[in-house]
């Protein structure tokens, strides 16, 4: 069997690409010949293949992930299944700001009949992607991270470019249309005034001149450590980290990640399966359940649950079973 997956390859810098990798490295550990591609890219990522050239009759089944763009119209016969990565207000506000129009693509999708299925990693979205394609072919899969790759074995002495605290805090997810670290930075503030030696460390931070009068003042109050945009090796952050914080409820990027190096994660409550839950609207009550994981380790707990919850293995066998189902004419 050979798999084509679309995605554009942006390594370390997108939550979409990253779980296409894992994903497609799960299924070439499960013996399926499944390669990225993007035409701008033909190389390989630390051991998955990226293909440059696509011809869509080599492959017995598309995964579409970024786009087809063009390509599009040279798919004849080959079944698509399109993954549906964005949280679907994320989708609806990036189309209704002018940015993009995910929204209406996937509603055309729907009239497209070479797309037999339509996959979220967020089973709690499917009510809302059925107002846009057919509920009999959707279908949520698990969202994976590669155990391999983000484990707790490995360099734990991360300093922060300087910035260490005698507390670490980490808050890696990315400012999007729909939701943002806004609400997790003051439950942070809440959490440092009873925890001196606090500090709090942001990766994926798309700065502007609100994000900076923001973080101007938990840097005047001493609290504030590393501040940055894309980084590699968040691995070693983790593995540093005492906790992290996430205004989501579902199982983002950057909590699977961190669980999966046994940091221990506090997010909104719902269907991830974080350390403890708190609702990132009340600064008091987060900031109490993050003293809360001061209190015990919990870093063995939280690979667990990664272990239990995101294995890309998992997710694989999920995604191949949907390849048997059009394959057999779903």
């Amino acid at each position: 069997m050979k798999l084509a997956h679309i995605a554009i390859v942006t390594p370390h810098r997108a939550g979409l690409y990253e779980t296409v990798r894992d994903l497609v490295a799960a299924e070439r550990a499960a013996g399926v010949d499944a390669v990225i591609v993007d035409p701008n890219t033909q190389n390989e990522d630390r051991g998955v293949p990226i293909a440059g050239a696509f011809n869509p009759s080599e492959y017995d089944v598309i995964i579409n992930h970024s786009g087809l763009g063009k390509h599009e119209t040279r798919v004849n016969g080959t079944p698509i299944i399109h993954c549906l990565h964005g949280r679907p207000a994320s989708s609806f506000e990036l189309e209704a700001s002018g940015k993009v129009g995910v929204y209406s693509f996937v509603r055309a999708s729907a009239a497209n009949v070479k797309y037999k299925l339509w996959v979220t990693f967020w089973a709690e979205y499917l009510p809302y992607w059925e107002l846009l394609v057919p509920q009999e072919k959707l279908r949520a899969v698990t969202p994976p991270v590669d155990l391999q790759a983000w484990t707790p074995t490995g360099p734990s002495g991360y300093q922060f470019h300087g910035q260490r605290g005698d507390i670490n805090v980490v808050c890696a997810d990315m400012w999007r249309e729909d939701k943002t670290p806004y609400h997790v930075v003051h439950c942070f503030c809440e959490f440092a005034k009873k925890n001196p030696g606090s500090k709090l460390h942001l990766y994926g931070v798309q700065r502007n001149k609100a994000v900076d009068v923001l973080l101007e003042q938990v840097k005047a109050r001493g609290w504030l450590g590393e501040a940055t945009g894309y980084v590699s090796g968040l691995d070693h952050v983790y593995r540093g980290a005492t906790m992290a914080i996430s205004p989501h409820r579902i199982a983002t990027r950057s909590i699977r990640e961190a669980m999966a190096c046994g940091c221990p994660v506090v997010h909104a409550p719902g269907s991830a399966h974080g350390t403890m839950h708190a609702d990132p609207e009340d600064p008091v009550q987060f900031a109490k359940v993050m003293s809360e994981v001061l209190k015990k380790d919990y870093r063995q707990t939280a690979r667990a649950v990664a272990e239990q919850e995101y294995d890309s293995a998992k997710t694989a066998s999920e995604m191949l079973a949907l390849v048997e189902e059009v394959q057999n004419g779903s």
